[in-house]
């Protein structure tokens, strides 16, 4: 999490090789995680190495829950060999291990890492889940620290200490180390150490290997590391280019000189039209489809989104528990002004046209509305942000939706509206973890500025699942919200069959019906644009006959009436409108 990027840079320290068997015994934990690339299944060796202080025995605990994951324990196999008075032993918790040891120095644990996926290089589409799981190639790995870093018990995050990584890579396969603390440089072995709590190596993404190609562009405050493995729908260099671009305009925005050196990591998922991707410290991870690029429209937004996380919410207040329910049910502020910004800021820095903003706050907009999940409470979905994308989206619109309308409020009293009040809350970075939740923070500001009506605001729309009124004016001075009759989007079969891989509530007067598909049928791979009834749907099914292609238009004949954001005529040469889009 960003909340300790600055401090970060004072106290992450390379070592150089020859230090690593000193920085061993100087460390409070130092794990050393080697791929091998050569074993069936592919696999992360890592050794755990801590203080016994006293202790015969010490609990290790891998996290549930972090993006969905709640089995991360069940990929961890302990060594056959362990160090002479060590033992490794499971427990009734999948994500908890035993281990035995001398009351006495320093304690040695060993344990392998299973990758997730025999092949993630074989084209087919991967699930969610995956890509936040391990994952090891040919000649390349790369893996989040919530399942590979098992934390030791008796620390605990609220303990500070320092905390080193080791990565090795094997004699014939040496290529970049790259990921939240590593640079990008080709090297056989490199280590970290940091002072804090297990935390900042838990929240953290790590990768290596020949496999990926690496960039680097100068910026304001701070390189930015590009890698990207994979065929891949936009040149390197491009990208590279791109994502320097929308982060300098980001760090200019929030008048940011320090911001670290950060990375951003592209990695195929085999899924046309499906892109997502993470924030961790100093890192985002990009998870995109073959026509990921410019003329994609998730392209900037993808990449913005997860860099303003630098700053929302992570400069402006505590995360509080980890608790991922908890978490989730204030996800309106983290993930929708994040979105608000996301768009605004594309805007004002001329990546997008008016019309473009308009177009995708429409589709944004008719999204929410079409969802079945539109009037779900916070408490149902909370625990199915991650499995029901459709009921996760329901946060970010939301969220979006409350900082239209405060900023436009805002603005009635000062022309900086949401922005000032945002800027007037940001903390330095060490100190944002500290500080009380960053939604807390908002919503006092918030009431200090307009009184009761933003935390009612919240209860009815984000907790209790109340449509929002798309007043004319919502949207700023640019643009009208008003409503058109839009043909009828309809999948024909429930979208859960895609996680299940088999078609299930197929509608036999439904368009998938009429293209091929029947209940029970094997679907093997997609390409859906939900919402874009111009776009065909096309699967891939298995059939007695052999594996075969349907496509077929979402359409069923009928309408719906929804949300439209059109742009004002004039608004390109009105004073308001051009006052309202400078930031």
């Amino acid at each position: 999490m960003t909340s300790i990027l600055r401090t970060l840079t004072t106290l992450a320290i390379a070592l150089p090789l020859a230090a690593e068997a000193q920085s061993n015994t100087n460390c409070d934990l130092h794990y050393r995680v080697t791929p091998r690339y050569d074993s069936q299944p592919r696999q992360l060796e890592v050794e755990l190495t801590f203080a016994a202080e006293g202790r015969r025995e010490s609990w290790l605990r891998l996290q549930a829950g972090w993006a969905g994951v709640n089995d991360y324990g069940a990929s961890l196999t302990p060594a056959t060999e362990q160090p002479i008075g060590v033992r490794l032993l499971a427990s009734d918790n999948i994500n908890r291990w035993k281990v035995e040891h001398e009351p006495e120095g320093r304690v040695s644990v060993r344990y392998q890492i299973r990758a997730t996926l025999a092949d993630p290089d074989d084209g087919k589409p991967q699930k969610q889940e995956h890509l936040y799981r391990t994952q090891i190639g040919v000649d390349w790995f790369q893996f989040f620290g919530y399942g590979v870093l098992p934390s030791v018990e008796a620390w605990g995050d609220e303990r500070n200490g320092r905390m080193c990584m080791s990565l090795a890579q094997p004699a014939a396969s040496v290529g970049p180390l790259l990921g939240s603390y590593f640079d990008g440089r080709v090297q056989p072995r490199a280590e970290v150490a940091l002072q804090g709590s297990q935390a900042l190596l838990r929240h953290a993404v790590f990768a290596g290997g020949p496999g990926w190609r690496v960039a680097e562009r100068p910026l304001l405050g701070g390189p930015v590391v590009t890698a990207s493995r994979g065929t891949q729908g936009l040149d390197d260099a491009a990208f590279a280019d791109q994502v320097a671009r929308l982060l300098e305009a980001h760090r200019r925005f929030w008048g940011d000189q320090s911001t670290p050196r950060q990375s951003v990591l592209r990695t195929p998922n085999h899924a046309k039209g499906n892109n997502g991707g993470t924030l961790v410290h100093q890192a985002a991870v990009l998870h995109v489809s073959p026509d990921f690029g410019p003329s994609n429209d998730s392209f900037e937004f993808l990449i913005g989104h997860e860099n303003l996380h630098q700053w929302l919410p992570n400069r402006l207040g505590g995360r509080g528990a980890d608790d991922a329910d908890q978490a989730a049910r204030h996800y309106w502020m983290s993930e929708g002004f994040t979105d608000y910004y996301t768009h605004r800021l594309l805007l004002a820095g001329g990546l997008w046209t008016l019309d473009r903003y308009a177009e995708q706050l429409t589709r944004a907009l008719r999204a929410y509305w079409r969802s079945p999940a539109r009037n779900a409470t916070a408490e149902s979905i909370a625990p199915r942000f991650f499995s029901d994308r459709d009921a996760g989206r329901q946060m970010y619109v939301r969220g979006e939706l409350l900082a239209m309308g405060w900023d436009r409020e805002l603005r009635r009293k000062n022309p900086a509206g949401l922005d000032a009040l945002l800027r007037g809350l940001m903390l330095p970075a060490e100190q944002a973890s500290k500080a009380e939740q960053a939604h807390e923070r908002v919503l006092k500001a918030l009431t200090t500025a307009l009184g009761s009506q933003p935390r009612e605001q919240v209860q009815a729309h984000v907790a209790e699942g109340r449509s929002f009124e798309l007043d004319e004016g919502l949207a700023g001075p640019c643009f009208a919200m008003g409503w058109a009759e839009v043909p009828r989007w309809v999948l024909g079969f429930n979208p859960a069959s895609l996680s299940k891989h088999s078609a299930t509530d197929v509608l036999t007067d439904g368009p998938a019906h009429r293209a091929g598909l029947r209940e029970g049928m094997v679907l093997k791979a997609w390409s859906i644009f939900g919402g874009d009834v111009s776009k065909e749907v096309v699967l891939k099914v298995q059939t007695e006959d052999g594996d075969k292609e349907l496509r077929y238009l979402p359409l069923d004949g009928k309408s719906d009436r929804l949300p439209s954001l059109t742009v004002r005529p004039g608004a390109a040469t009105d004073a308001a409108c051009q006052a309202w889009i400078r930031r």
